[in-house]
């Protein structure tokens, strides 16, 4: 994992961060949904902040990451029902509180395993938000657009200096934010299948 030569700094995610909130800021119009992102994803960025300072364990990250998703559920964004294969509805009801949760701090996680060469994570995110972005046009979901267009803009600026040999790393003040708001942004377009297939992918 460690073949730079020189100390590189690692929290470029704050770009990343700034990028997608001014975006956001500068066209739409603040709905309890934009809002509930916003601060969502500054409790996850603070949470990534003081990991990428002082290295927390791995409960007290855990913990910080369900603070965030719990922002999403007490705004009243979460998964309310799943489509099966054969495309009924399934309604989740009292599991949708958990399913949410553990949805978000997964998607969190696994943008966060994936940061471990240059260019990586910010490469997949983009991926993945571009794909986003596609279905949500496809549906007319042009809120959903505007989010995807933003993150994958902020995740494209900050990817050119991210490319080996890296000049910054997003550190997990980044990976944490791009996972969160992937995660966040599917529950509230509900184009969760979208997410899971690029990342999975």
């Amino acid at each position: 994992r460690k073949v730079h030569t020189r100390p590189i700094p690692r929290m470029g995610g704050l770009a990343i961060f700034a990028g997608f909130v001014v975006a956001v800021l500068a066209s739409m119009h603040l709905s309890r949904e934009i809002v509930s992102l916003l601060l969502g994803g500054t409790v996850i960025l603070a949470v990534g902040i003081i990991d990428d300072l002082k290295q927390l364990t791995p409960r007290v990250k855990l913990m910080g990451q369900i603070a965030a998703a719990a922002v999403l559920v007490l705004f009243d964004i979460r998964i309310e029902w799943l489509t099966n294969p054969f495309g009924d509805m399934l309604y989740l009801e009292y599991f949708s509180i958990p399913l949410t949760l553990i949805w978000v701090v997964g998607l969190t996680n696994t943008v966060n395993l994936i940061d471990g060469l240059d260019g990586l994570a910010a490469g997949v995110s983009t991926i993945a938000a571009v794909t986003i972005l596609l279905v949500a046009l496809q549906q007319n979901f042009w809120s959903i657009a505007i989010l995807t267009a933003a993150l994958a803009g902020s995740s494209v600026g900050f990817l050119q200096y991210n490319f080996n040999p890296a000049k910054i790393f997003m550190g997990d003040t980044g990976s944490m934010f791009l996972g969160y708001m992937l995660a966040a942004v599917s529950v509230i377009g509900t184009v969760k299948s979208a997410a899971t297939v690029a990342l999975v992918v």
